[in-house]
């Protein structure tokens, strides 16, 4: 269910952004940023053409609808995880996809050898794989929070590194929210220790699954305030990842309806 969750809302966000994408490449980006740093900042893949780019993303598409179907899964996971690579390779430095498709890979790699893929709904299936997701996730969190006193120390919980960055976005972007709450330090403060607090600790969703949803919660409510407050969106690329919240109760009205 998580599977066929991910892939479809993967797939729609695909379908919604591609023209945006599409346009983006034609402007031959690599002029500016030059060719891009590949998956995790590391592998580079060949640059494509327009056209080549549009056939990558019917091939991705198309594979995660094949997944989401039933349609020889692991061979479609195989496909989407090969195709993801080159498709965002070539807009890497767009805002919205730089270090924000990341998990993409990393769960279709997860899911490919996955043993529960090709069972049917109904049927127990091992649930590490969905333990290795979580943990991915707490991977990413975490290592944002460690990244924050790696640079300021145990001074980011004085609000002032929030404050600058609230002003920044307000400059650059000419975002008014961030000014309004940037003009608050005592609140930069709050919202500091408790953003420190969600990353550093997000990891006990593994030994502790009941906090899950609590902290589930609170990424959606993190990641919506900063696309509001500094036009960062990784809610985008990150929903589909956050299915693994929220596989389980729809599996289990399909599983009464077919009682």
């Amino acid at each position: 269910m998580f599977l066929v969750l991910f892939c479809l809302l993967l797939a729609a966000q695909l379908i919604l952004n591609f023209q945006d994408q599409l346009d983006y490449l034609r402007t031959n980006p690599e002029r500016i940023y030059g060719r891009p740093a590949g998956l995790f900042g590391r592998y580079r893949g060949p640059s494509l053409s327009p056209r080549q780019f549009n056939l990558v993303a019917v091939a991705l598409i198309a594979s995660l609808f094949g997944i989401a179907a039933g349609v020889a899964p692991r061979l479609s996971v195989l496909i989407a995880l090969v195709c993801q690579f080159f498709y965002f390779n070539q807009i890497a430095s767009l805002a919205y996809i730089q270090r924000k498709v990341n998990l993409i890979a990393i769960v279709l790699l997860i899911m490919l050898f996955s043993p529960g893929i090709d069972q049917p709904f109904d049927q127990p299936v091992p649930s590490w794989p969905l333990v290795l997701v979580k943990a991915a996730l707490a991977q990413m969190y975490c290592s944002a929070g460690l990244q924050k006193l790696r640079r300021t120390g145990w001074q980011w919980c004085q609000g002032e590194s929030l404050q600058t960055y609230l002003v920044e976005h307000y400059l650059w972007g000419d975002m008014k929210n961030a000014l309004r709450l940037g003009r608050s330090l005592q609140l930069c403060r709050i919202l500091s220790v408790l953003v420190l607090i969600f990353e550093l600790t997000f990891v006990l969703i593994i030994p502790f699954p009941s906090l899950s949803a609590f902290y589930a919660i609170g990424g959606v409510i993190f990641h919506a305030s900063t696309s509001a407050m500094m036009r960062i969106n990784y809610l985008k690329y990150l929903s589909p990842v956050y299915m693994v919240f929220i596989a389980e109760p729809p599996l289990r009205l399909l599983n009464f309806f077919k009682t």
